[in-house]
């Protein structure tokens, strides 16, 4: 019998296991991959499995109807591939899905290449752990959640012009965020500009731009120096906090979601207490600007865009400032005033879609009649006229919409 010298290696090896009361030798099997979203922001129902494909589908919650949100953490052996499947639906952006190898600090586009199919009847992709990570996380968009926001605050911690308090608590009893920036002195400040980001939890790019815009009041450069001697902020980072740590999409909440609980009696206590604040400075209030993002992907969704008012005098306002924002725009993101503005009456913004309560800028067009502007604009997630959309790119928008606030206010 010829035995080679490793096969008598092994055979030896495996000998002295069993002389040890040990298994005989084998290789060690390869530990299959998992999927999960046990973590702040994860979203995700697994309808089932097949070997290494995985059907999957948003986890919709409270949602009224389908969205397209999803955010899951994928496990096992770096560099083996598996399929991630959605049936019957289409999640995927035209960027394809973002990804995410240090557990979601920092994101980046798979584009259209990992993509493996995509239509009306379902999409899939293909998505592995790199090469020296232990996990990778995978979603519709970069996310955004409270670990970001502290990052953020550390890095200001000493600026004397910001302050961080509470605005309430939440539902479930998590502290909600209120920041103010630039003056802190009421008797000098000209007047109070308010942000808000997150009515609707998924919208994420949202508050990469919110960032963007504090970051430049608290800049020290000569647009800083006058947001902090003349005006000051206040903004409200989480307007859904536990639909933000709790990976819940947001849009069409049963019976209603934050963006359309400005009415009598607020359903949510971070709107309540919204309202309350804004009241209080009824008299201060220049400008109120609202931050989302629209849907996925087409038609009026991948450019940024403003949403227009019914009323004849707000649209005006509206119309002046995005021609400001044309005018002073430096970022990468495109924005035309000629067809930066949804008009009311046009795609989506329609009274049909404001029956389930009043919008946070209807409340503040309603609160803030004097004001130069109230208004929301949509902050694609993906792509805007064919330029990528990402954490520095809408941050850069941020500086940009900080920019023309601060020359609209002082023209």
């Amino acid at each position: 019998m010829n035995i080679t010298r490793r096969n008598f290696l092994t055979t030896a090896a495996a000998g002295a296991l069993a002389h040890l009361g040990g298994a005989p030798f084998a290789m060690a099997a390869a530990v299959p991959p998992e999927l999960d979203a046990g973590y702040p922001g994860g979203n995700v129902r697994i309808v089932s499995r097949e070997g290494d494909t995985f059907t999957l589908a948003p986890d919709l919650r409270d949602t009224k109807g389908w969205w397209f949100y999803f955010n899951f953490r994928l496990r096992g052996p770096a560099d083996q591939p598996v399929t991630i499947r959605f049936a019957d639906a289409d999640p995927i952006g035209v960027r394809g899905p973002a990804m995410s190898s240090d557990g979601g600090r920092t994101w980046q586009w798979l584009d259209r290449k990992a993509v493996l199919q995509s239509g009306k009847k379902g999409s899939s992709f293909s998505a592995v752990v790199p090469a020296g990570a232990q996990e990778a996380r995978y979603a519709f968009a970069p996310t955004y959640l409270e670990s970001h926001l502290r990052e953020w605050l550390a890095a200001h911690r000493a600026n004397p012009a910001l302050q961080v308090s509470e605005l309430c608590r939440s539902r479930k009893g998590r502290g909600v965020e209120l920041l103010r920036a630039g003056s802190r002195d009421p008797a000098k400040a000209r007047g109070v500009v308010l942000l808000t980001a997150r009515h609707h939890a998924c919208e994420s790019m949202a508050s990469y731009a919110l960032e963007g815009f504090l970051t430049a009041v608290l800049t020290d450069d000569e647009p800083g120096r006058r947001w902090r001697e003349r005006w000051q902020v206040i903004a409200l980072p989480f307007a859904d906090k536990d639909g933000v740590e709790q990976g819940d999409q947001g849009k069409n909440r049963a019976p209603h979601d934050h963006c359309r609980d400005y009415n009598a009696a607020p359903l949510y206590p971070e709107v309540a207490a919204w309202m309350k604040l804004g009241d209080s400075l009824k008299q201060r209030v220049v400008f109120s600007l609202d931050m989302h993002c629209p849907y996925l992907r087409g038609d009026w969704h991948d450019r940024v865009h403003f949403v227009g008012s019914p009323a004849v005098a707000a649209a005006e306002k509206e119309k002046a400032f995005a021609q400001m924002l044309e005018r002073v725009r430096r970022g990468p993101l495109p924005f035309r005033a000629a067809d930066g503005i949804l008009p009311h009456g046009v795609a989506w913004n329609t009274p049909e879609s404001f029956r389930a309560g009043r919008s946070n800028f209807c409340w503040a067009g309603d609160t803030f009649s004097e004001a130069r502007f109230t208004g929301a604009i949509e902050i694609p997630y993906a792509d805007a006229r064919g330029v990528e959309v990402n954490a520095d790119a809408a941050r850069a928008l941020g500086r940009d919409l900080a920019c023309a606030v601060l020359e609209h206010l002082e023209p």
